[in-house]
C-alpha cells in the first residue's frame, strides 16, 4: 500500500516566537529591581516597616525587601506575559527601556543615592 505522505520538516530556526514574550521577561526583571530600589528607599525612611519586613532576623530586612521584588517580579512577570505573548513588538525600544529602568533601579539601591532620597522625608 503505497500512500503519497506529505511531510513537514521544521527545524527550531522556524519557529517565530512573538517578541512581546521577551519585552514581557525584560519589563517584569526590571519591575522587580525598581520595586526593590522603592522598598529599600522606603525601609530607610520608616523603622516600622522595616521592622515588619524583617522576616529573618540573621538578615534583617534584606529578607523582607527580596521577597516583595519577587513577588513583584513574579506578578509583574505572569500579566505582562498573558498581556504581550502574542505581540510583535520593536525590541531595539523596549530594550533601551530596560536598559534606562535598569540604570535607575541601580541608582534606587546605591547608598549615597537612597540615603539622599531618604533624608529628605
Amino acid at each position: 500500500m503505497d500512500a503519497a505522505v506529505e511531510m513537514s520538516h521544521e527545524t527550531p530556526g522556524d519557529v517565530r516566537i512573538p517578541s512581546g514574550v521577551a519585552v514581557a521577561a525584560l519589563l517584569a526583571a526590571v519591575i522587580g529591581l525598581l520595586v526593590l530600589g522603592l522598598v529599600n528607599i522606603i525601609s530607610a525612611i520608616d523603622a516600622g516597616f522595616r521592622t515588619a519586613i524583617t522576616l529573618n532576623t540573621g538578615i534583617g530586612p534584606y529578607s523582607g525587601k527580596e521577597v516583595i521584588a519577587f513577588s513583584a517580579w513574579l506578578g509583574g512577570w505572569l500579566i505582562l506575559h498573558v498581556a504581550l505573548r502574542k505581540r510583535e513588538l520593536n525590541m531595539r525600544r523596549w530594550f533601551g527601556v530596560f536598559l534606562v529602568s535598569l540604570l535607575v533601579a541601580v541608582l534606587l539601591v546605591w547608598p549615597p543615592v537612597f540615603e539622599a532620597i531618604a533624608e529628605l522625608f
